[in-house]
């Protein structure tokens, strides 16, 4: 008989067999587990990724047309990046202040390539080069370079990577506005002139309007026009023709074309009329003019320069085009040769693009936004450009920049548009102004746009100045609601009581009489003669209040000069004044009114020729500085006064009284 033998395992082994099952039981489910989380993990790559392009997190190579090949090495340092981007500005920093300027250049360009979507980085480079570099170089033409690089490393490079980074909007519109636009820095003038000429060569010489429609139609031509030359080419047998003709006097469609067009197809140069007929032109610069100036080919001309320009203005400035032309639908006939539409231009496409942007910094926002007000407001104040270009030179330029009211409208619309954007929700807004936040900029800018509007004069002109009065009047009140005291009176004494409180002595009299003669001659220079024949008639008012002021004692008026002398000392000046272009005093000379002409005709004469003699090619005399008709009698007239006998008994001072 056989016996079953039985043993139990001893307590601690039976423990560790049931943890060990408990262990594989474990693993397996760790395991299944792991095994869907990478699953799922997979499963969201793709939209982790869009989210990625859409915050700006990784290069987006389709925004960016290709990378460059050594950010895709720089990228492989990992957490070593951050410790060679600190240590490359420290090295930039010192390389700036040693004046090795062009070295810091390069290492702010390996910074910025080791962390392309770092915002920061761009605007420090920006900033320097702009700021800190310029100002330690000593010509122009070494201050206009780094300006330019500052704007083109955020233009070109730092806004490609950062489509939507609202900073880099910022730094670009401050740089054009205030670096270029404003007059802090030394060489504000020769960077407005460099600009001017730079974006004339692109667009050529603006055309003459009578409305602000035309303007943009014309613009119109260059945002319509093919965006792919070559196929245009191909495809427009009449613009391939043209374009033959033009290799054969060695031109192409190019830039080379566009500023050869620039330089020569000029209007006011007016050869014909002002050139001395023996001159000559070269053979092969006449055979151009000749084919650019045929009527017969001045449609596929026109075709073939808008095409050109489109591409310019989108390879090298990376502008929008159409972005362009919905800027000025919304404000205006903006003249792109002036640093403030550049600057209206990149905040408006900032705050544009980068709405809803989670990533975005809202105080750069909101001065972004800012933007729009502060560069209108700075085209109606100095928005005219009148450029008479040196191409060869851009500093030695002629440019004069002066008050443009056509924007005045424009500005009071975006004032109440964006009041009720930004605070219509307010329950003390009030419709039909800006809300309380803009009011007090909003109040101070309509006062100067109505002297502006009455200076210049005009009836169209003197009508908005009414309406703008009678706003502050109506919407600007006392805190008890009543009519503020300095709108209770005329609108002639409102603008002319600010001027004539300025006429306490003779000397501060003098000087606004002479001022106000000054911008006379100006507008009649620039051929805008009913701005010219206004300020010289608010010249006259002033001269008449201070001679005819009780408060004023007799002695000091007695001081005062006729009209017609000061007039004419004004006119002496400004002819002969080394910064005025030729062509404008040319221009002056065909506006003045003919007894100012003859007043100083003989004055005038030998400087006249000099002038002439001194243009290149020379001018005919006779015909830009003509003689007035009745010069004779004039002079006789003047003869018979100086040699009439004096009357006795005439007190001295007695030609001064009225």
């Amino acid at each position: 008989m056989s016996q079953v033998l039985t043993s139990t395992l001893p307590e601690h082994l039976s423990a560790r067999r049931t943890a060990r099952r408990r262990e594989w039981g474990v693993q397996l489910a760790a395991g299944l587990l792991a095994v869907s989380c990478f699953l799922s993990a997979g499963l969201l790559i793709g939209p982790m990724n869009v989210i990625r392009k859409e915050r700006q997190l990784v290069i987006d190579p389709e925004s960016i047309k290709g990378l460059p090949p050594g950010i895709s090495l720089l990228g492989k340092l990992g957490t070593f990046r951050a410790l060679a981007i600190d240590w490359a500005s420290i090295r930039a920093s010192r390389l700036k202040d040693e004046g090795k300027t062009y070295e810091a250049l390069e290492l702010h360009k390996t910074i910025c390539k080791l962390a392309p979507r770092f915002p920061t980085v761009w605007v420090n480079a920006a900033w320097n080069m702009a700021y800190n570099i310029s100002v330690l170089k000593y010509t122009p033409e070494q201050r206009w370079q780094w300006v330019n690089n500052g704007i083109k490393i955020l233009r070109d490079e730092g806004i490609q990577y950062n489509p939507r980074s609202v900073s880099l909007y910022k730094e670009l519109a401050w740089i054009y506005w205030h670096k270029i636009g404003d007059i802090i820095d030394d060489e504000h003038r020769n960077y407005k002139r460099a600009l001017a000429v730079e974006m004339e060569q692109v667009l050529g010489a603006p055309i003459v309007v009578v409305r602000d429609g035309e303007y943009l139609d014309w613009f119109r031509k260059i945002v319509d026009a093919p965006r792919d030359l070559e196929a245009f080419l191909q495809q427009n047998s009449e613009a391939a023709k043209f374009a033959a003709r033009l290799g054969q006097v060695d031109l192409a469609p190019d830039e080379g074309l566009l500023e050869f067009v620039a330089r020569n197809l000029r209007p006011e140069l007016q050869r014909e009329v002002l050139l001395k007929d023996a001159y000559e032109l070269e053979p092969q610069f006449e055979r151009r003019l000749a084919l650019l100036t045929d009527p017969e080919t001045a449609e596929a001309r026109d075709r073939l320069l808008a095409v050109v320009r489109s591409e310019v203005l989108r390879r090298r400035y990376k502008f929008d085009l159409d972005f362009m032309l919905e800027l000025m639908d919304r404000y205006g006939p903006l003249d792109w040769r002036n640093a403030f539409a550049h600057a209206l231009y990149w905040s408006s496409l900032g705050d544009t693009l980068s709405r809803d942007y989670e990533r975005t910094n809202r105080s750069d926002q909101l001065n972004t936004a800012r933007f729009v007000f502060f560069s209108l407001q700075s085209i109606i104040m100095r928005g005219r450009i009148v450029l008479y270009p040196d191409f060869d030179d851009p500093f030695s330029s002629y440019l004069d920049m002066s008050a443009d009211t056509r924007f005045i409208p424009y500005l009071f619309e975006t004032y109440l548009r964006l009041g009720k954007e930004h605070y219509g929700d307010e329950s003390d807004f009030k419709v039909g102004t800006p809300g309380r936040v803009y009011m007090t900029g909003f109040v101070s800018s309509m006062e100067n746009w109505i002297q502006l509007l009455y200076l210049e004069g005009g009836e169209e002109n003197f009508r908005q100045a009414e309406n703008y009065y009678a706003w502050l009047r109506q919407n600007n009140p006392h805190p008890d609601g009543s009519t503020q005291s300095r709108y209770s009176v005329t609108l002639d004494e409102f603008v002319m009581g600010d001027i004539l409180d300025q006429l306490l002595t003779h000397r501060a009299a003098h000087g606004l009489i002479r001022s106000l003669v000054q911008r006379g001659l100006k507008h009649l220079s620039l051929g805008q003669m009913q701005a010219g024949a206004t300020a010289i008639f608010r010249a006259s008012m002033c001269r008449d209040y201070w001679i005819k002021d009780a408060d004023v004692a007799r002695n000091e008026r007695m001081k005062m000069e006729k009209m017609s002398f000061i007039l004419r000392d004004a006119i002496e000046q400004f002819m002969q004044a080394e910064e005025v272009a030729p062509l404008f005093k040319a221009r002056l000379w065909k506006n003045l009114r003919l007894e100012q002409r003859l007043m100083v005709y003989d004055r005038l004469r030998p400087y006249f020729v000099e002038l002439c003699e001194r243009q290149n090619p020379p001018w005919a005399v006779d015909v830009a500085f003509n003689a007035p008709p009745g010069l004779e009698e004039y002079r006789t007239r003047e003869q018979e006064l100086l040699d009439a006998p004096r009357q006795e008994g005439v007190e001295e001072g007695t030609k001064f009284k009225e």
